[in-house]
């Protein structure tokens, strides 16, 4: 199959999966500055004095924390290209469920090749199949009903 045109298929799902990243990352940072910070009280020079001892971390670590910053938006992008993988499967199969729903007929489900749940689609087209299977006989009897009224 082609390749994804839009980034954002589900937005609660992919929505809630960047605040969570986002939250993890930012956590991962301050814990991060703060044990930087820790390890400069606790092994710096003793003769500076302590408010030095505590802004020269961030003095000293500006550049790394621009980097980081500069970075995170690609760690999200890539997050949300990822997780194209398993919510794209999942929407197109709840598509597809409502069509049948709907309709009584859809087509065959087919996820793309590196996609989780590849099996649902085949698990799916299989229960559509049966479903379809099960209409043929009402829909012909059905048709024999009608075609004996209109005799009468």
């Amino acid at each position: 199959m082609s390749k994804r045109k839009q980034n954002f298929v589900d937005s609660a799902v992919q929505g809630q999966l960047i605040r969570r990243v986002l939250g993890h990352w930012l956590i991962f940072f301050a814990v991060l500055m703060m044990t930087v910070m820790f390890f400069n009280l606790l092994l710096g020079s003793p003769e500076k004095p302590l408010a030095d001892r505590v802004t020269e971390p961030f003095r000293q670590y500006i550049l790394l924390a621009i980097i980081m910053f500069s970075l995170l938006p690609a760690f999200m992008l890539d997050t949300v290209r990822f997780s194209n993988r398993f919510v794209g499967p999942i929407y197109r199969l709840r598509r597809a469920m409502r069509e049948l729903a709907e309709t009584g007929d859809v087509e065959p489900l087919k996820f793309r090749n590196n996609d989780f749940w590849g099996g649902a689609a085949a698990e799916f087209n299989e229960l559509a199949q049966q479903i379809r299977q099960a209409k043929q006989p009402s829909i012909a009897t059905a048709d024999q009903h009608h075609e004996t009224e209109v005799e009468v």
